[in-house]
């Protein structure tokens, strides 16, 4: 895994290439995927350590990655800063290799706050509208607030030589404010219903790179982040960590219902990725088995789900010019092929059968209501208005009439189909063998 990393830091240099860079992001995941068999050379040229949780999250991350470079195609033909498109590329994915390689809260800090970086230069100068600023600013604000505390009471656990990730955290007896502390980072990041207004911004203004890897991975930090501290916290601040658990859920519900009010399709796929990770908070706060099998299962399926998704609604962008359900509609009968993916998609992101989000939300549904049954209306609200708005995304774009109909459209290129299939078949193979990452 270190040279994994220090592969990708290599591609830093070396970016001009498109085709070179994608070839050995596929052969860094190969080795990465390799390294999961139980071989003594692979084992012994690991030099670190990881675990399923790590493994599988440093997996979707090259993936995603390699996918969100390969449906660059406008950046990479306009030869609009392509050296240092591919540059923070790059460093975006050294970042995250080593959030999810490291053992050490320190070092992991360090991982999960550089991803900042890049993420935001991508918003700032790639994105579509001059609010990008602001969503760049919303989303630094909000990241930095809720981890800036986090840090410090790291640096105190190494102060106590207890900053070893594996190895539990020095609490004897802690207050509210630890509490949050420790995991109003990651509630953050995730992101909890209250705290999630900068992901909206921010995936509105972002390019489609950058919210792929948004959507695919970066949120996916907060859950990991949650996974490592979370034992500590089973003895005590029970009544807090309920709040926690009925905001998330409740908070869904609510979300799930004003995404049929919403006319952009970003901004719609935006709240379903809150509603999708409120349910895994609310799993991985019961501190059960079946949570946490069932928020990993989730998280690699909407990571795949939805980056799909945000790059289905750029392929209608470029060709259309806007976001908006109201115009860009009729879909059906001007890219009728597309409109297949479109329907696997969002069937994935409605959980519909085979994909590895209906095993996912499978567990996470008999999770929360078995921890208390007086949350059974809210994951019933959740579940519906999941299903109704995935269905009022795909009809609204694509059935109707196309209102700019003398203009020219195009029915897809080789490598939007390439991204889309990339996308639909691990989300679905992955169901089939879940006892390997979770």
């Amino acid at each position: 895994m270190l040279g994994t990393i220090l592969s990708t830091l290599v591609m830093m240099v070396l970016p001009s290439a498109w085709s070179e860079v994608l070839t050995w992001i596929l052969v860094l995941m190969w080795i990465v995927t390799s390294s999961s068999s139980d071989s003594a050379d692979w084992k012994s040229s690991l030099l670190g350590e990881t675990d399923s949780t790590g493994w599988s999250l440093s997996v979707l991350s090259l993936w995603v990655i390699f996918l969100a470079l390969l449906g660059s195609k406008s950046v990479k033909f306009s030869k609009s800063m392509l050296f240092f498109f591919v540059s923070l590329m790059s460093s975006l994915l050294s970042s995250l290799l080593v959030s999810f390689y490291v053992s050490d809260f320190i070092f992991f800090y360090l991982g999960f706050e550089t991803c900042l970086v890049p993420i935001f230069t991508l918003i700032l100068g790639w994105g579509y509208q001059p609010e990008r600023a602001q969503a760049g600013v919303y989303m630094v604000l909000y990241t930095l607030l809720g981890s800036l505390p986090l840090f410090f009471f790291f640096v105190s656990q190494m102060n106590k030589g207890c900053s070893y990730m594996y190895g539990g955290l020095a609490m004897d007896g802690y207050s509210a404010l630890f509490f949050f502390f420790l995991v109003g980072a990651f509630l953050v990041k995730f992101p909890m219903y209250s705290v999630h207004l900068w992901l909206l911004k921010a995936h509105v203004e972002a390019p489609v790179a950058g919210s792929m890897v948004l959507a695919g991975v970066l949120l996916k930090l907060g859950g990991y982040g949650l996974v490592r501290v979370l034992p500590v916290l089973s003895n005590g601040q029970t009544m807090l960590s309920e709040a926690v658990l009925c905001t998330s859920v409740w908070g869904s519900a609510v979300v799930s219902v004003s995404c049929l009010r919403q006319m952009d399709m970003k901004l719609l796929i935006a709240s379903s990725s809150v509603v999708h990770m409120g349910l895994c908070i609310s799993g991985l706060f019961v501190l059960s088995e079946w949570g946490l099998k069932g928020t990993m299962s989730v998280m690699i399926g909407h990571g795949l789900c939805s980056s799909g998704l945000f790059y289905l609604a750029n392929v209608v962008y470029e060709r259309s010019g806007s976001r908006s359900l109201s115009i860009s509609k009729g879909m059906l009968s001007l890219m009728p092929s597309m409109c297949l993916w479109w329907f696997v998609l969002v069937g994935s992101n409605m959980a519909s059968p085979p994909s590895l989000n209906l095993l996912g939300e499978i567990l996470l549904i008999i999770t929360v209501v078995s921890w208390s049954s007086w949350t059974i209306l809210g994951v019933m609200i959740l579940s519906f208005f999941s299903a109704a708005y995935s269905l009022y995304l795909f009809s609204l774009s694509q059935q109707g009439v196309y209102l700019s109909t003398k203009s020219g459209f195009h029915s897809g290129y080789l490598v939007e189909y390439l991204v889309s299939v990339g996308h639909w078949a691990p989300l679905n193979v992955m169901a089939a063998c879940t006892y390997w990452f979770i």
